[in-house]
């Protein structure tokens, strides 16, 4: 019998899924060869879906090819497009996502209108936006097909920022400090009672749903109901200034109570960057405290409406919520990768993405215990005091947001890959949101971990008996879980290397302003680290 730390050093030769899934019976029952999805998302996801796709036996396949695609693409190879073997197999489509509630829903009606056409039995939308639209994953859902993701209902309470934060409270979770619902309580403004609110609903033609109306017990799940069903209708109940006016209320009494802090407005859609301002700490102006606080509170009108404008969030019925927390500046961003079936979740260490640029990673530096644990080691043996006392903390608090996140993942019953992000501030971290999809930097994670997949009828890891399959791809695992979740075994994570690090290049003019200008001459698969 081979050892398993042998088969993992010697990793091309380990028994991975794809690799094995026709020789043995119990790994041949997770087999996914009979997917044909239709891939929603571009760039380098793109491409490594579709090397995934045929690592196991999925050969059929098909990509979106937008407008915007046919104009960019004209400057670049392309390899995923070079890769297609049939050109039937690439449908061309106006856009991804449209500007409005309406033209998204054409947009998602029409992806799924070229999937049932083309028999294409499911979706995979990488790490695009796209990835976390609910109305996206619902359609998917009704209309009988895959989503390679994490299901609707898991978007719907965890993708969203406010609905994020709440459940991480009920969960014992730490959040930053700040709002989470500016939009009811800007509804709360205009109506603060129950009787209110339901004669604002009955003024604005809103269905609200008996059943549910039943539960909404105070006035504030009433407003977040009102809220609810006015997105789904195409409704609004408070106008943007009255939005932008809650905000300035907020931005006051939030730097009232932290003057020297920015800070962060966030639209609860938003991320990577997108959606999101800062206002100036109450500090920075001049003048007594009085006149630094409305100076302060003037920022926020022009960010609320910025931000709205960004997300494409100024039509009726969209959802204009937008948080307002702490913009903690000392801290580290680190992010928790989650996987899940909807009966376990377990995490797969952090990556530490600190290092930014107009928002946007620079560097994804992987933290695992295991790479901690023997540093601290190290750092005790050596005599090295401050070093071992700065690794154990760094140890303890890794280890607390590990079981936040799998705690979290387990109340929102995660049935896929997801990432639990927070922020860390000396000894002390707080959860921010979670990306219910695969992130950019997912490579960091596979770097480090692979995750051992065995029988529990048996504890054999002999090879041959084929007991035990190992997965080294979270896209891989992502498909597995869309197929097989339920039925798949909770897996072990198996350490493969001490520590893995992403460099991201990021165009940007001469200013160092995000620009995409440039021609790709060229491109390379990655190179295997012997």
């Amino acid at each position: 019998m081979v050892s398993l730390s042998v088969q993992l050093a010697r990793h091309k030769k380990a028994p991975r899924y794809s690799a094995i899934r026709s020789k043995h019976f119990w790994v041949n029952q997770f087999d996914c060869s009979h997917l044909r999805p239709l891939i929603i998302c571009r760039g380098p996801v793109r491409k490594e879906a579709m090397d995934v796709f045929e690592s196991i036996g999925i050969t059929e396949y098909g990509i979106l090819l937008s407008e915007k695609d046919s104009i960019i693409y004209a400057r670049a190879l392309a390899p995923e497009l070079k890769c297609i073997r049939d050109p039937k197999y690439i449908h061309r489509i106006a856009d991804y996502s449209g500007v409005n509630q309406v033209e998204r829903q054409q947009c998602i009606e029409t992806i799924i209108q070229i999937a049932k056409t083309h028999h294409y039995n499911a979706i995979f939308a990488g790490y695009g936006f796209m990835a976390e639209e609910e109305m996206l994953v619902s359609a998917i859902e009704s209309a009988g097909l895959i989503f390679i993701g994490p299901s609707s209902h898991v978007v719907r309470s965890a993708g969203r920022k406010d609905q994020a934060k709440a459940i991480a409270r009920t969960c014992n979770v730490s959040v930053v400090p700040g709002i989470d619902d500016l939009s009811v309580l800007t509804l709360l403004d205009k109506a603060s009672t129950q009787a209110a609110l339901l004669q604002l609903a009955k003024e604005n033609k809103l269905e609200l749903p008996a059943l549910l109306l039943e539960k909404a017990d105070s006035e504030k799940a009433l407003a977040e109901l009102l809220l609810l069903c006015g997105q789904e209708q195409g409704i609004d109940c408070f106008t943007i200034e009255a939005l932008c006016q809650q905000a300035v209320k907020q931005l006051m009494t939030l730097c009232a109570q932290f003057p020297t802090h920015r800070i962060r407005f966030k639209h609860t859609g938003g991320g990577g960057g997108k959606g999101q301002r800062i206002a100036a700490a109450a500090s920075s102006f001049s003048g007594d405290s009085v006149n630094q606080l409305q100076q302060a509170a003037a920022q926020a009108p022009s960010l609320v409406r910025e931000i709205l404008s960004e997300m494409k969030m100024l039509g009726p019925g969209d959802n204009k919520n937008i948080l307002m927390e702490l913009n903690c500046e000392t801290t580290r961003h680190q992010e928790i990768q989650l996987i899940g079936n909807g009966e376990w979740c377990i995490s797969l260490g952090a990556r530490d993405c600190s290092a930014q640029r107009h928002e946007q990673k620079l560097l994804e530096v992987s933290q695992t215990q295991e790479d901690l644990v023997s540093a601290l080691v190290g750092a005790e043996q050596l005599g090295l005091k401050e070093q071992a006392a700065s690794l154990l903390q760094e140890q303890l608090i890794l280890a607390r947001m590990e079981e936040e996140a799998v705690r979290f993942g387990q109340a929102v019953d995660l049935n896929s890959v997801s990432t639990f992000e927070c922020i860390v501030d000396g000894a002390n971290h707080y959860f921010m949101e979670v990306n219910t999809r695969i992130q950019v930097e997912h490579r960091v994670t596979e770097g480090v971990y692979a995750l051992l997949f065995t029988n529990p009828q048996s504890n054999e890891e002999d090879p041959e008996a084929g007991n035990f399959f190992i997965v080294d791809s979270l896209i891989e695992l992502m498909v597995l879980l869309a197929c097989h979740g339920e039925r798949l075994p909770k897996p072990k994570r198996i350490p493969r290397a001490k520590s893995c690090v992403e460099a991201r290049i990021n165009a940007t003019n001469d200013a160092l302003q995000p620009h995409a200008g440039g021609v790709i001459t060229d491109w390379s698969n990655p190179i295997e680290a012997e």
